[in-house]
């Protein structure tokens, strides 16, 4: 069991105790001398420590043959029943020493009773705080680990999300450049040069958590120009980024993964152009696209704006904003102000 909590701290906790219970034993007993309390109250403080780091030696030697997390209950009991005899040897002792010098006296029976009594108050109260500290901290590390797997999660199907090559859009981008190749092989040339450039920004910045939005811009002008090869004027996007927010971050491929979603979801004809505009506003990134709903789409399993909404958790206290009107899809992005 790790010492979670200073030898100072605990000790400070000691003399704070010890103040209270000598002004106490002051108040009741009166007609004490002043030496004697303050006899008492350093002898008294000097079994807290000694009581204190026994304990922590039992601890460590006990750990091996009674864990704490397979064997609580023996291991509880054994620590107070030893601390409890520990601390009634010393106050006999400190009995012997204060007696000595003060007329102070208890006869036998009054003497033994009240350090055995004594004793295992003590004995209870120091294993209680040991083990309190133990299983408090031990409480603190799972919440600490459980947010960081929720974290690692969330990360994790963002990046099946971000990294896998989309089917549909693979496949669509594959025929329109068998097409080209027969049509205009000037054409084709440029959309292959086109979906290699996307594509190996994927892989360069798959292990990024955030790329500047300046970075972001110019990587999916690869991808707009793939889009409009395919789409003609059927499909009109435009971004307007104030300059101040170029150098703000964002998780890669976020805007392929949003224009993706938009084309997947909505028809996209030159009679119903789908418009999207990237815009910023108040630190946030704001991307917005008509609606032209389809009837019936294709691998949507719905937890892609989920998982983006979870690893958004981790890196921004803004949340992932969501408005979807009759006429209007739009999703708020927290833009990250340190990369």
């Amino acid at each position: 069991m790790s010492n979670y909590i200073s030898r100072k701290s605990i000790y400070l906790g000691f003399l704070i105790l010890n103040v209270i219970i000598s002004l106490l034993r002051y108040l009741f007993q009166p007609d004490l001398s002043i030496g004697f309390h303050l006899t008492s109250f350093a002898g008294a403080y000097a079994l807290y420590i000694l009581g204190w780091e026994i304990l922590l030696l039992m601890n460590k030697i006990f750990e091996k043959p009674f864990p704490i997390a397979t064997r609580p209950v023996p291991r509880v009991g054994i620590q107070i029943i030893l601390m409890g005899i520990v601390f009634f040897f010393f106050s006999i002792i400190l009995y012997q020493i204060t007696a000595h010098f003060f007329e102070f006296r208890m006869i036998g029976a009054e003497l033994y009773s009240e350090a055995l009594f004594s004793g295992f108050i003590y004995s209870l109260i120091f294993n209680l705080l040991m083990f309190g500290r133990h299983y408090f901290q031990q409480w603190k590390n799972d919440l600490v680990i459980r947010a960081q797997l929720e974290k690692e999660q969330a990360v994790v199907k963002y990046d099946i999300l971000r990294n896998q090559l989309n089917p549909h859009f693979l496949f669509n981008a594959l025929t329109s450049l068998n097409s080209l190749i027969f049509e205009n092989q000037k054409l084709a040339s440029d959309f292959l040069q086109q979906l290699s450039k996307v594509y190996r920004y994927i892989l360069q910045n798959k292990e990024k958590d955030t790329v500047a939005l300046s970075t972001e811009i110019s990587f999916i002008r690869h991808y707009i120009s793939l889009l409009k090869m395919r789409f003609g004027e059927a499909i009109q996007i435009n971004i307007n980024i104030d300059d101040d927010d170029l150098d703000k971050g964002v998780v890669p491929v976020l805007f392929q993964t949003l224009i993706e979603n938009a084309v997947k979801h909505n028809i996209v004809s030159l009679e119903a152009p789908l418009v999207i505009s990237i815009t910023t506003a108040g630190n946030y990134l704001v991307i917005r696209n008509s609606k032209n709903r389809k009837e019936q789409v294709e691998t949507s399993n719905k937890v892609g704006l989920a998982n983006l909404k979870a690893l958004y958790q981790y890196l921004s206290i803004k949340p992932v904003l969501i408005e979807d009107s009759v006429h209007d899809y739009v999703i708020r992005i927290p833009l990250i102000d340190e990369l």
